[in-house]
């Protein structure tokens, strides 16, 4: 059975939805980029991509890095494609229709990951956690800004709420040095959540 995002975001809504995201996610997207300052070689996972604001934000700041993205929706896989083209034409960007529960990635591939409005779809979220844990190289580090009414809406728990059930949750993957904030995203009702993972 599908989920509610799969199928939320799929087809003809969710090609309208891509262009309403561009325009309202790309605050954020620019926020967690600057928090995550990736290296100019480093490996960057974009989780929930969207119309892929993100995914070219992150392909220009890199010299000879790449970066690659998830998303479960075929119609925002279409959209970041478009929008980012000539990314994918030069192998910086790579994209794939998937969900974090299953990143079609080797183990320890990535320095670091961003998800702006992602975190609180992911099903279950401690699946989604472990295999972050998997993809990312010690020390890699998660960067993710999700508006309080996606929290609200989405996962259905107020933001104090979902910060706590998500710290013990990253705390249990072997992620360290867990840091929340009140982002600037959305007037200041987003919250940032910054965790790394464990050298060992």
């Amino acid at each position: 059975m599908p989920s509610r995002t799969q199928h939320t975001f799929q087809g003809p809504v969710g090609t309208l939805a891509a262009k309403v995201m561009a325009r309202m996610n790309r605050d954020a997207e620019l926020a967690a980029i600057e928090t995550l300052a990736p290296g100019p070689d480093d490996t960057v996972l974009a989780i929930g991509f969207g119309p892929g604001v993100g995914i070219g934000l992150l392909a220009a700041r890199l010299s000879s890095g790449r970066v690659i993205g998830i998303d479960p929706s075929d119609a925002m896989v279409k959209e970041a494609s478009r929008r980012n083209a000539r990314f994918l034409h030069d192998g910086k960007v790579e994209l794939h229709q998937a969900r974090v529960e299953h990143i079609p990635l080797e183990d320890a591939t990535c320095h670091g990951a961003i998800a702006v409005n992602s975190a609180q779809l992911w099903t279950p979220f401690a699946a989604g956690v472990a295999e972050l844990a998997r993809v990312l190289r010690p020390g890699g580090r998660l960067v993710t800004l999700t508006h309080d009414w996606a929290l609200e809406r989405t996962a259905a728990a107020n933001v104090g709420t979902w910060l706590e059930e998500a710290r013990a949750t990253l705390e249990h993957h072997a992620f360290e040095n867990i840091d929340t904030w009140r982002a600037q995203a959305d007037r200041g009702h987003s919250v940032a959540l910054c965790a790394r993972k464990t050298e060992s």
